[in-house]
């Protein structure tokens, strides 16, 4: 079993409880690791015998400029639930959204939420 990792795919979005951040938005960062096997493209070096990350970049972008949301929680279940469901050589994914400079009086660079789903 392989694993493949996107790290730091950067959004402009505009997801957040308080309106003005509906509004103004904010900055994000997701990252995506996913198991599969990756023997086969291996040993072929065809893109058709492995996972095309393109695809997951693709969700991921999707939903982070879709519709917003309230909370980093529900991007974060609708990534990698779609994720799973879309991308057959998936056996499990871990996913990770950090929302920088979060509004709130104590200051931190960033928030950060991430859950992992199986098959």
């Amino acid at each position: 079993m392989g694993k493949l990792t996107i790290k730091n795919l950067r959004f402009r979005s505009r997801h957040g409880y308080h309106d003005f951040e509906r509004v103004v938005g904010n900055n994000f960062e997701v990252d995506v690791c996913i198991k599969t096997d990756l023997s086969r493209a291996g040993q072929t070096d065809e893109l058709n015998d492995t996972l095309d990350y393109t695809v997951v970049c693709g969700i991921v972008e999707d939903i982070m400029h879709g519709e917003p949301v309230h909370l980093v929680e529900t991007l974060l279940s609708s990534i990698g639930e779609r994720i799973m469901d879309d991308v057959a050589e998936a056996d499990w994914v871990e996913v990770a959204i950090r929302k920088y400079q979060p509004p709130m009086e104590t200051q931190c660079d960033f928030i950060e939420v991430s859950d992992q789903w199986q098959r």
